[in-house]
């Protein structure tokens, strides 16, 4: 007799494919670098550094290389300092646009006890069913409207004590505002700076690595290791 056997196994689930997270540092500007700087420092050796001071690569060249790879290095820590401080910037910002809104949506309730059955017209002074939020204009204009209004009025709940918080608190959102705007501004400068000085990194060690493969050529199989040390293929020329 056939025996038919089912099987209970059920197929492992194929592992999750796991995200890859940016680190603050941008790893191609840090190669970049560190290419540079294994160049540079190459260059500077004592066997080498006078054949490539014949070919316009000198002491004094080498030397404003490697300072500005250091300083580079110095630039990009900035970058990263302002990049987190705009991150920072930016969730304080948020949590004071959510605390202001609040406290505005408290009014327009009040403002709807108050005149919801009485006098609906009145109503609009308050934004009541319209957006306060949406961008920094809109609630930069709804917040000061309400709290102009609030001067003119009497809402039940609203104490005097809570007008003054919420002016507080619209200061406190347009402080935070302003800082993430800064903020944002400074990190982008950074950023700019640094691709400026990674351009000119990077010409610099090009003129480096076009004079020793001129130097040591790679027609000449004894060249091979000293080409490596200077970034350059034993077999190929360099392509500038």
């Amino acid at each position: 007799m056939n025996t038919t056997t089912i099987s209970s196994a059920v197929a492992a689930p194929a592992p999750a494919k796991q995200k890859r997270t940016r680190g603050p540092l941008n790893q191609d500007q840090m190669r970049r670098l560190n290419k540079a700087e294994d160049i540079a420092r190459a260059a500077q050796k004592e066997d080498h550094a006078s054949l490539l001071a014949a070919r316009d690569i000198t002491a004094e060249y080498l030397t404003d290389l490697v300072d500005d790879i250091a300083e580079a290095r110095t630039k990009a820590a900035l970058a990263v300092q302002h990049s987190t401080a705009a991150k920072k910037s930016t969730a304080d910002d948020y949590k004071a646009a959510h605390d202001l809104i609040a406290a505005l949506q408290e009014v327009q309730k009040a403002a709807k006890q108050k005149y919801a059955r009485t006098n609906r017209i009145v109503l609009a002074d308050y934004f009541v069913g319209k957006k306060l939020n949406g961008n920094r204009p809109n609630l930069m204009q709804t917040s000061q409207t309400i709290v102009t209004r609030l001067g003119e009025d009497t809402l039940p709940g609203i104490t005097t004590a809570k007008v003054t918080k919420l002016k507080n608190l619209r200061a406190a959102w347009i402080a935070a505002n302003q800082s993430q705007g800064e903020s944002a501004s400074a990190a982008q400068l950074v950023r700019a700076e640094l691709r400026g000085m990674l351009k000119t990194i990077s010409d610099r060690k090009a003129a480096v690595q076009l004079a020793a493969d001129a130097q040591w050529p790679h027609s000449d199989e004894s060249n091979a290791a000293v080409r490596r040390e200077f970034g350059l293929s034993p077999r190929m020329p360099f392509l500038a």
